[in-house]
């Protein structure tokens, strides 16, 4: 038997709180750790020894993807013992990165704000260089098995979110971890990001998605422990109500360029007008995820006019 045990953490991030978990089993593993910072580090110490667990105890720590709120505690750890960290393969380019690479990427964020028409001082979180040096890395893809409690986990690639955005799920239970691939309690934002590469093309993180969606959709799964929130069941429904719910805003994107021809900022101030300041990064992001999906369904199109990209319906 596997006892799966979550560690609910605080974060300074909209959803309040995010989880860790222990599955107790043969071994002892911990997925996923929290935020950076002595503070979150300090309380994830605690909730693992009320149950009697300290971090020599465990055999491995698995991250679901590589956001701050789920792999932030991993300096913090690897200071006081060397466990192995396992993670998908696309986290390469971000893991212990050089500082031209945090340049490059930043550069890009800026470049991206710009094209949509919003201001890169105000509407997007000023991120500082840190150098890190995780040890001890083990770099799986789709289709590779982690041991998760001495039991069997099959590694399942759910780009979209993230990257590197990882569902772990066990053949004999249907037991998953899913990080943020998905969430009951709300729908989660698929992020633009940069290119792993030197001059490829962005990925298209809302198309890859709405794959990843699919795909998990036909997997047998039963509990699912997610990034955020209550544990659930019932999958395929959640997933069927997440994309109509990507429908909607398509409609809703559709209508307000019925008229004329906008930038994604003002878009993104029609659809999201409770957004302000740095939090604005997330509707330009969800915004430019439903135009990718729409472009691909020749429903729109843009034009640039010097950095400025302007979409309009077709």
């Amino acid at each position: 038997m596997l006892e799966i045990i979550p560690l609910v953490l605080d974060t300074d991030f909209a959803e309040g709180t995010v989880n860790a978990f222990l599955a107790i089993g043969d071994t002892i593993t911990l997925i996923d750790t929290g935020n950076p910072g002595k503070e979150s580090f300090q309380q994830l110490k605690t909730k693992l020894h009320k149950h009697d667990v300290t971090l020599r105890d465990l055999d491995k720590i698995v991250l679901t993807h590589i956001h701050i709120d789920h792999a932030g505690g991993i300096p913090y750890i690897q200071a006081d013992t060397d466990l192995p960290i396992f993670v998908h393969e696309q986290g390469k380019g971000w893991i212990n990165s050089s500082i031209d690479k945090f340049e490059k990427d930043q550069q890009f964020f800026q470049d991206f704000l710009q094209s949509c028409g919003a201001d890169p001082s105000k509407h997007i979180v000023q991120r500082h260089f840190k150098e890190e040096n995780w040890r001890n890395v083990s770099y799986v893809k789709e289709g590779d098995t982690v041991l998760i409690g001495g039991k069997r986990f099959e590694v399942i690639h759910v780009p979209g979110h993230s990257q590197s955005d990882i569902l772990m799920w066990n053949h004999e239970t249907g037991d998953s971890f899913a990080g943020d691939h998905l969430i009951k309690a709300f729908s989660v934002n698929a992020f633009i990001e940069p290119p792993l590469l030197d001059g490829e093309s962005r990925p298209k993180p809302l198309l890859q998605y709405r794959n990843s969606l699919e795909k998990v959709s036909r997997l047998p799964l039963n509990t699912i422990y997610p990034g955020h929130g209550d544990h659930f069941t019932n999958h395929k429904e959640l997933i069927q109500t997440r994309l109509q719910e990507q429908e909607k805003r398509c409609e809703q994107i559709l209508a307000i360029l019925a008229d004329n021809r906008k930038s994604i900022f003002e878009i993104c101030q029609e659809m999201y007008p409770r957004l302000k300041g740095k939090t604005v990064f997330l509707g330009l992001s969800q915004i430019q995820g439903h135009l990718d999906l729409l472009e691909t369904r020749q429903k729109v199109s843009f034009n640039r006019n010097g950095s400025l990209v302007e979409y309009f319906s077709l």
